[in-house]
């Protein structure tokens, strides 16, 4: 039995979000291609994308993996990034299909300023920026 259970935090080497598809295609272009992440693995049927040194979203095809296919999609990617601009009009000129729009002018009024994007899948994937901590 560890003694280190109780002495705090134990150490992580890095931490993947796996979304799950019928048909990895489409994800692996969104992914890949529109938003510009590096594939770091593809063994065909699940697929990761660095989004830092340390954290990745997974693809998997549902007829490998764990889960299945939700018929509504209750997780959302949140990537908070100090180059907010530059990932909309990334984004814009990439034709994603956005969710919702960035209040740049309204920024300092709000805790954090954002996008979403919907993925292929219906996956919600939001970038963020933090105005304040408060």
């Amino acid at each position: 039995m560890s003694t280190q259970s109780n002495a705090g935090p134990l150490p992580v080497s890095g931490q993947v979000t796996f979304l799950y598809y019928k048909d990895l295609a489409e994800p692996a272009r969104f992914y890949g291609e529109v938003l510009g992440f590096q594939k770091t693995f593809d063994k065909g049927w699940v697929k990761f994308f660095r989004l830092t040194e340390t954290s990745c979203v997974g693809l998997v095809d549902e007829a490998h993996g764990f889960h299945k296919v939700a018929a509504e999609n209750s997780v959302m990617v949140s990537i908070e990034t100090p180059s907010l601009e530059d990932w909309y009009e990334r984004a814009k000129a990439r034709g994603a299909t956005f969710k919702t729009q960035p209040n740049f002018a309204g920024a300092g009024e709000n805790m954090v300023t954002g996008f979403m994007l919907r993925d292929p899948g219906g996956y919600t994937v939001e970038f963020f920026r933090f105005n304040r901590r408060d």
